[in-house]
């Protein structure tokens, strides 16, 4: 990762900090490949993206009153999306900041963040981050990281949406898949996670694994 995506990254996780959300939220998506660094010998993240993704378990209680004042001492303004709803932090560099949260059944697209006037999209399979994450240490801050585990596995559910994206998806998935099938311990843990899905998730899987010549899944068998 480039130093000055890193130091992007690390802004904002002291923004949080400072808020005092830091604890209620999870990183997703390509950007926690530079935390993978933390876990796995001789792992070099390679992330091509200014949007880095959140993701809230508990949207009612998260504490996100000052975030919006903590993020604009660092030049993200706050949108809404008019059509959605959803909010996101765009800086005058392009990085923009997304939150996530899981569906629920009142069909809404959004929702609110604790009192805050910040918005989480709702969306699919995200809340197999809420209890599927690690804990790294960054500049003295306690960072939830979606696990790798988590990672490929969500990862692999909605390829199938991600259109341009989703080669570049694959080669992430393909990657991180290297470091967990020579780690016995992340190994345990995606076995673990594996097991407890939907059969219907599972069989989503084992085709993309048999597709793109990966093996974690398929030697569960």
């Amino acid at each position: 990762m480039a130093t000055e995506n890193k130091n992007k990254l690390n802004e904002i996780v002291q923004a949080f900090a400072d808020a005092g959300f830091i604890d209620d939220v999870v990183l997703i998506g390509s950007w926690c490949l530079d935390f993978y660094t933390d876990i796995f010998e001789g792992f070099i993240p390679s992330v091509r993206t200014t949007d880095i993704d959140f993701y809230v378990p508990d949207s009612k209680k998260a504490n996100a009153s000052s975030l919006s004042e903590k993020l604009r001492m660092i030049n993200y303004d706050h949108f809404q999306d008019s059509m959605t709803g959803k909010s996101r932090f765009v800086s005058p560099e392009g990085f923009e900041i997304e939150f996530l949260a899981k569906l629920n059944r009142n069909g809404l697209s959004c929702v609110r963040i604790g009192s805050s006037g910040i918005f989480a999209e709702l969306l699919s399979y995200v809340d197999i981050y809420g209890s599927n994450y690690i804990e790294v240490v960054r500049d003295g801050i306690k960072v939830k990281v979606a696990s790798p585990s988590a990672f490929v596995i969500q990862k692999i559910l909605i390829n199938g949406r991600r259109g341009q994206k989703a080669e570049k998806d694959a080669e992430a998935i393909r990657y991180v898949s290297l470091f967990i099938g020579s780690s016995p311990k992340s190994l345990q843990e995606f076995r673990e996670l594996y097991t407890k899905l939907p059969l219907k998730w599972r069989k989503v899987i084992d085709e993309f694994a048999k597709s793109h010549g990966l093996k974690l899944p398929l030697a569960l068998k």
